[in-house]
């Protein structure tokens, strides 16, 4: 761990000479840092049945899932304390077992057993350390100034079926342990700026699941409604440094069409008619950089795959492109994937800390056109379980630069940084 800030040392020019130019700054940015499931136990025997059946739910009739869970899903507990340790249920498709670890209510590792496929090959494709690797660096950076702000692409908790507020969600809660309280106050320049916190969210499917008025994220996040957010407008901008920021909402998860973009705060075309004003306004006062930041990918070769046409709004994105450096943030699927297409940047940054299901068979490379953009981070290569953020330098009259550290349990390097777009 110790390695990290060294190789981002050396990939990159000091601090000092970053932050000190003039107009320039940096800022960090991930994605999908929810955790898994929160399982509170209440002498001995937690109460699963209702969570479960309200997360099979989400795929399935309610009454249907309530017989999943009570024939599939198999708790154990601990002969001694009688704390729940282990969870085996369904996971995605027939075929696949996930076996979850448990301590003190947190999932703490899951693997799959696809038991058709690869019969007893358990895949890890969650820690929990992961997650809260970036949480404790990303903290770090901003402390310490090598990162003015956090910007996250969505997907923060899991749900506001066990809570809405810091006080009574385990979720928003964790949010705010290892991330909210601990970044320091916004400093003159910011507040000048308008920007009295120093994180903001893309709001993602997880934050609206259970909680359709996000309650837990204007809570955790009050200065967001200083932006015109509210529980039926989940879209925002803001300026820092003469760089545009832009903040948009692409809807509620639908397992039939799971990247569909269906956000209805406002809808997709009231958000690009708002979208191409905001860019407008900014060309016009002459800015040269904007930060597009919204929950599902425009682009995607694994998982749940890319927002499908007609709402894909690569085209009015691109269209900025000659005018202005133009990079966009998503997540959504659980992974890392970069695309360079007509100009744009973009970053799937799915690997704040959630479950990395698209390392598992049948998700690791979906079918897409013989002509599709490349993904400049794998290279073809299969995915792996990791955990990551990016550091994004700012400098006028320059191309933006950006850093991943990255965090691979598995791996034989299990810490490192590598320039991106190079």
């Amino acid at each position: 761990m110790a390695a990290v800030p060294a190789l981002s040392a050396a990939l990159l020019p000091s601090v000092a000479n970053a932050q000190t130019q003039s107009g320039a700054f940096s800022f960090a940015a991930c994605g999908d840092s929810r955790p898994m499931m929160y399982l509170p136990y209440k002498d001995g025997r937690p109460d699963l049945v209702r969570l479960f059946v309200e997360m099979f739910g989400l795929v399935m009739p309610e009454r249907v899932a309530e017989e999943v869970v009570k024939r599939d899903v198999k708790l154990m507990f601990d002969p001694a304390t009688n704390e729940l340790t282990q969870v085996i249920m369904p996971f995605m498709s027939r075929s696949e077992v996930m076996t979850l670890s448990v301590d003190q209510g947190w999932v703490t590792r899951a693997t799959v057993e696809d038991v058709k496929l690869l019969p007893g090959v358990h895949r890890e494709i969650f820690q929990l350390q992961g997650g809260e690797w970036v949480a404790r660096e990303i903290v770090r950076h901003v402390q310490g100034g090598r990162a003015k702000f956090v910007i996250n692409s969505g997907d923060v908790v899991w749900w506001g079926n066990q809570g809405h507020l810091i006080d009574d969600s385990p979720y928003w809660k964790r949010v705010n342990d290892t991330m909210l309280k601990l970044l320091p106050p916004p400093d003159d320049e910011m507040r000048a700026a308008g920007l009295d916190g120093r994180w903001y969210i893309s709001v993602g499917n997880h934050e609206v699941w259970g909680d359709p008025k996000i309650e837990g994220t204007l809570a955790a996040v009050p200065y967001l409604k200083k932006f015109g957010v509210t529980p039926e407008r989940l879209i925002y901008t803001f300026d820092f440094r003469d760089v545009r920021f832009i903040f948009l909402w692409t809807g509620k998860y639908d397992y039939r069409s799971p990247s569909l973009w269906d956000g209805d705060r406002p809808k997709y075309a009231e958000q690009m008619v708002q979208m191409q004003r905001w860019l407008d306004d900014a060309k016009a006062k002459g800015m040269k950089k904007a930060f597009i930041v919204f929950h599902y990918p425009v682009f995607g070769r694994a998982g749940l795959g890319p927002i499908p046409e007609p709402d894909n709004p690569h085209k009015l994105i691109a269209a900025y492109a000659k005018d202005m450096e133009v990079v966009v943030f998503n997540g959504h699927v659980h992974t890392t994937e970069l695309y360079d297409v007509d100009g744009v940047k973009y970053l799937m940054l799915g690997g704040g800390g959630a479950e990395q299901d698209p390392i598992l068979p049948g998700r690791t490379s979906i079918k897409v056109p013989a002509d599709y953009p490349p993904d400049l981070y794998w290279k073809g290569k299969p995915p792996q379980e990791e955990y990551n953020y990016v550091l994004v330098d700012v400098v006028p009259s320059e191309k933006t630069r950006f850093t991943l550290s990255r965090f691979r349990p598995t791996s034989a390097e299990p810490f490192a940084s590598e320039a991106l777009f190079t």
